[in-house]
Order: C-alpha cells, then structure tokens, then sequence
C-alpha cells in the first residue's frame, strides 16, 4: 500500500500521529467486487431485459405467420330443401353441398410481408440488446458512484481522525501555554464537520446501494460489499501518452494556447488508449444496437412501400363445390373471384403516399439518430480526456505537492513557525483533492461506460 505518515510530536510529552494520506492507485484498495459478475446478475435478473428479450421472441414468431398462406375454407349444406316437406330426398332440386376454398395473395406479397417481419423481428432483437447495454450501464453507473461514496467515506474518516490528534496537539499546546483556545475550538469544529460529512455519505451510499440492488433484481436492502475500480478502468484513465509529460505540460499548454483540431473536428493529440472520436463514430455505425434496429425497420419501411404498390394487385379467391342429389345426378362448381379496385385514387393509391410518407419520416429519423449518437460519443470523448488530464496533473502534481505541504505546516506549527489555520487549511486542502481524484476516476469510468453504450462496443484501440 502506497501511504505517507506525518508524525507530530511536541517538546513536552511524546504525542506521535500516524495518518495514511496517500490517494493515489492502491492506497485506496477495498475488497473486490467483481463487476462482470454483477453485469452477468443483472443480464438474468433484471426484470426490463427479461421484458425486452420477451418481446424479441414474441417478434420472432411474427415471422412464419406473416409468410404463410389464409387458412382454406371448408362448408357443407343444404340446398333448395322444400319447406311443406323437410329432406333430402323429397325434390329434383334440393342437394347436400360440400365446398372448399381458398384465398390466393397476389404473387409476391407474402414474402414482402414476410421480410418486414423478419426485418421487425431482428430489429426487436437489437431492441432487446440495446436494453441489455443500457441496464449495463445503469449497473457500472451505480457501482462507481458507490466506488466513490466508499472511498470519500474512508478519505473523510482518516482525516477526522487526523483532526482528532491536531485537537490533541493544540490541547497541549495550550496547557503548556504556547497555543491558543481558540485552535482548539476551531480543530473541534473542522472534525465534528466531517462527522456531519460521514452521514451525508453513508446515507447517499445506502440509497446508491439500493438502486444498485434494484439493477441486479435484488431486495433493497441487500449487502453489497465495498467495490474497487477495475484494473483496466484505472489504466484507461492514468496510462501515459508515448510523448512524454504530455498530460502535465502539453495539456496544460493546450489549455492555455488553444487545441488543434483535425479535418474531422476533432481535438488532434493522443487520446491515450481509447480509440479517436473519429474511429469511435465509425464503430457505432457498426455495432450500435439503436442505429442497427432504426436502419432495420428502415428496410422493412422499404417493403412497406412495396407491399402498398401492389395492393391494387387482387388476391384470388378460388372455390370448388360437389352437390349431392339422392336418385339423381350430381353437380361440380368452380369459382373464381377477386375485388376489383374502383375506389384505388381514395384507397391504395393512398396507401402507397402513405407508405412513402412513413418511410421518408424514417430516413430522416435514421439521420437524426445517427448525428445524436455522434454527438454522444464527441461528447463522452472529450469528457474522457479533460478528465484524463486531471486525474493525472492530481495524481503526478496536486496530490504530492498538498501532501508535501501539509507535511511542511505541521512540522513548522511544532516549532511555532506558522499558525493553526495554516496548518488547518493544509489538511483541508488535502482532503478536497483526496476526493476530488476519486470522483474524477468514478466520472472516468462512468464516462467510459456511457461511451461503450453510445458506440455498442469496446472504446479501447
């Protein structure tokens, strides 16, 4: 474990304190959940994916019954009975009837449906990944900030901890009469704020939990154990640029000169290990499960308008009858029908702007879509790397140097150098970037997990 320790003494008496300050990668390091495991929970328990995977198989068996032919008809009767003199037998004219029928689509409307509903039913099943991807999500969201919550917990109880002995260390001070009373007041004041703090934090990692537990189809109230950031997420967010001290001065550098951008609009430079926004925005056309189901139900709109272009094609009916006569000869019947389309300018003709009108609405739904998604994904890039930037100035800068200082006041509070608020706004110093570079790793990889959402796969080169 990486840990500094400040130790505090005075002339009169042997007060020694010990305090863990180091926050950089794995002086933090809690038991480890495993997130794939609690990804794998929610894909079986969470209730809205087993909800989408449900419609998804409802959309499948939509597809056989779209291509298959009208049930036939069969009928039996009687014809011409007499009415004095009710049988079969009593008349040349009265017949026991039996028929058979059957409607005929005109070629090539059944396989047009067919292939909407196959269209529609792949479409249903990207629906339900998307659902997966975004209930994945959800669970990374929420398991970070409990990350968080937990490491701001145990950040905040150390240094309440450290003010416990600063209030020991102005106590004395002030009995031996080289303190002020009001250094102690104001130490008893600092710490009983972070006790304050201490709640605030367990109750917000209570309701996280809760929420967390919901996403894995759990009670509320279920133990879960402090998670740890995961070893890749911690690399994404501190691995260093082949350029040398790029984070710490072209970074800076960048800010203060403005960034180059390429041809595409995007920021030029090394984005670390995650691929460019350019070829991020190229992934998602490829695997999006949003962008793939919309260009899907496109092409089933595609055989919409064809299927409404050949609605003034008749479906057939053909029938067939045998009549029975007892004593007498039998008949055979044959029909053919099939509506003539005299109202098609008010009807299908209709049908087919209609068709064209959705289609059109589609495509241009497509494209909104698509630049939504872009957006997204400019968006969480640029997050990423501003916070990359950050992460590191703290961890390679920030971080040592308010330790360092914290180190230097106490040592010069001992021997009357400086005074206690210097001292005071050191360690508060420290602790406001302590948590700061925590929530930026949990906004890291919450960003990372939205970006993998908004492209449908890895983000890493």
């Amino acid at each position: 474990m990486c840990c500094r320790i400040i130790r505090l003494s005075t002339v009169r008496g042997c007060l020694i304190v010990a305090a863990f300050l180091g926050s950089h990668p794995g002086a933090l390091r809690a038991q480890d959940v495993t997130l794939n495991h609690l990804l794998a929970e929610a894909d079986s328990a969470n209730p809205a994916v087993t909800a989408a995977s449900r419609t998804a198989a409802a959309a499948a068996a939509r597809v056989p019954q779209a291509g298959a032919l009208p049930d036939p008809t069969v009928g039996i009767g009687a014809m011409n009975v007499p009415v004095s003199s009710p049988g079969l037998s009593g008349d040349m004219m009265t017949m026991a009837q039996l028929q058979v029928g059957a409607r005929l689509p005109w070629p090539g409307k059944l396989s047009l449906r067919e292939q909407a509903a196959r269209l529609e039913a792949e479409a249903s099943s990207l629906d339900a990944e998307q659902v997966r991807q975004q209930v994945r999500a959800d669970v990374k969201a929420a398991y970070f900030d409990v990350y968080f919550l937990d490491r701001a917990a145990e950040i905040t109880r150390r240094n309440a901890g450290l003010l416990t002995d600063f209030t020991h260390l102005t106590a004395t001070r002030y009995a031996v009469g080289t303190g002020a009373q009001p250094d102690v007041l104001k130490a008893q004041v600092e710490r009983a704020g972070l006790e304050n703090q201490l709640v605030t934090l367990r109750d917000r990692r209570t309701a996280e939990a809760a929420r967390l537990n919901a996403l894995l189809g759990r009670a509320p109230d279920t133990p879960l154990p402090p998670p740890a950031l995961p070893e890749g997420v911690r690399q994404a967010a501190l691995e260093r640029s082949p350029d040398a001290g790029y984070f710490t001065s072209a970074a800076l550098s960048d800010a203060l000169s403005g960034v180059t951008v390429t041809a595409e609009g995007d920021p030029a430079g090394d984005d670390g290990p995650l691929a460019s926004p350019a070829e991020l925005r190229r992934r998602a056309l490829a695997h999006n499960p949003r962008i793939l189901a919309d260009a899907l139900r496109l092409e089933a709109d595609e055989r919409g308008v064809s299927l409404a272009r050949k609605a003034t094609l008749p479906d057939v009916s053909v029938s067939a009858g045998y009549s029975r006569r007892a004593g007498r000869g039998d008949f055979f019947s044959v029909m053919v029908s099939a509506p003539v389309p005299v109202f098609s300018g008010r009807k299908q003709d209709q049908g087919v702007l209609e068709q064209a009108a959705v289609l059109a609405a589609r495509e241009a739904g497509h494209q909104s879509l698509v630049d939504d998604v872009n957006a997204r994904i400019t968006s969480l890039s640029a997050e990423l790397r501003r916070a990359r930037a950050q992460i590191v100035i703290l961890d390679e800068a920030i971080l040592p140097q308010a330790e360092t200082a914290l180190s230097s006041a106490t040592t010069s509070y001992q021997v009357g150098r400086v005074d206690f608020l210097t001292l005071l706004d050191a360690e508060v110093t420290l602790y406001r970037h302590q948590l700061a570079y925590h929530r930026l790793l949990a906004d890291f990889a919450k960003s990372m997990a939205a970006l993998e959402r908004a492209v449908g796969t890895e983000v890493l080169r």
